[in-house]
């Protein structure tokens, strides 16, 4: 409610007309990918970024308006950041661990599994719209993933909605495969999760989706 009333105030109604409507009705599925260290592969971005922890002086700093300004005020560790030489804040995701299972399902509901203890999840990816298409996100993930403090870590996952080619782009470039469906289903306010395996038929569809992306670039 409180960034219902804040979009009111600033007079930007579309985010709460699209709200709406999704939680009227509406089918969205999401690919649960992983990944694990060994597995990961190094793409450099074409700016010079530097990974830190997510500060204060980061918020809106991505131009998203007030995207993810709910979830950085609940300050589930970890939150990163990349930036540019000179400190302009580029890419924001956060990194949860499994001592953050119980604080995850309080904020998202039931929509990720479980984390086991040598397990992370990959949430809130956002890239600064200036700053999209020079493959600032996979070197990102990859830089934060292969720091020491993570290398306990047998399996990293991450979700992302099916359409959303420019993730399953960066996702796939550094050695994510899926493995899981997610399927959100809103009716009347209410909404239902189920996860399923990946079939052969919708692996087949990511792999070409991948190779077409990536043909093109």
């Amino acid at each position: 409610m409180k960034l219902v009333f804040s979009l009111i105030r600033n007079g930007n109604l579309k985010p709460i007309f699209e709200g709406i409507s999704t939680r009227l009705y509406s089918n969205i599925n999401f690919i649960g990918l992983e990944v694990t260290p060994a597995e990961l592969k190094n793409i450099d971005s074409k700016l010079d970024i530097i990974i830190r922890l997510y500060e204060n002086s980061d918020i809106n700093a991505l131009k998203e308006e007030l995207r993810h300004r709910r979830l950085v005020s609940e300050k589930i560790p970890n939150c990163y950041v990349a930036t540019t030489k000179n400190n302009d804040t580029v890419y924001r995701q956060w990194l949860f661990m499994h001592t953050q299972n119980e604080r995850i399902a309080d904020y998202f509901g039931s929509i990720f599994p479980k984390l086991k203890k040598d397990e992370a999840l990959i949430e809130g990816v956002f890239t600064h719209p200036d700053y999209r298409g020079l493959r600032i996100m996979p070197n990102a993930v990859y830089e934060i993933l292969t720091q020491k403090h993570y290398k306990h870590l047998t399996r990293v996952i991450a979700f992302v909605e099916e359409n959303n080619r420019a993730s399953l782009k960066g996702f796939n470039r550094i050695g994510f495969k899926p493995y899981m469906v997610r399927q959100e289903r809103w009716l009347f306010f209410k909404r239902k999760v189920s996860f399923g395996s990946i079939t052969s038929e919708g692996q087949k569809s990511y792999i070409n989706l991948a190779l077409v992306i990536l043909n093109k670039t």
